[in-house]
């Protein structure tokens, strides 16, 4: 019987946010992985926050057609409705 992978859940709004229009355009963590030649739980902890990779940020800025993560991260931030009242 094969093991069933588990993957990090997303910590923050934003990484909740890239999950979701990841699973929008459904680019699965696979194919990021492959691209940014790293392990799919790896990618998972970048999503997540818990680790940090300028390869795998930057395959995932160019996947979800971003200039660069840092305005993947922003546009996340923008839109993931948690903001807090200035």
């Amino acid at each position: 019987m094969a093991r069933k992978q588990s993957f990090e859940q997303p910590r923050t709004p934003e990484s909740c946010w890239i999950k979701y229009q990841l699973d929008l355009r459904n680019i699965k963590y696979d194919v990021v992985a492959e691209k940014a030649r790293c392990s799919i739980q790896f990618v998972s902890m970048v999503i997540c926050g818990k680790r940090k990779s300028k390869n795998v940020e930057a395959v995932l800025a160019e996947m979800l057609g971003y200039q660069s993560y840092k305005h993947l991260w922003a546009d996340a931030f923008i839109n993931s409705g948690e903001r807090k009242a200035v």
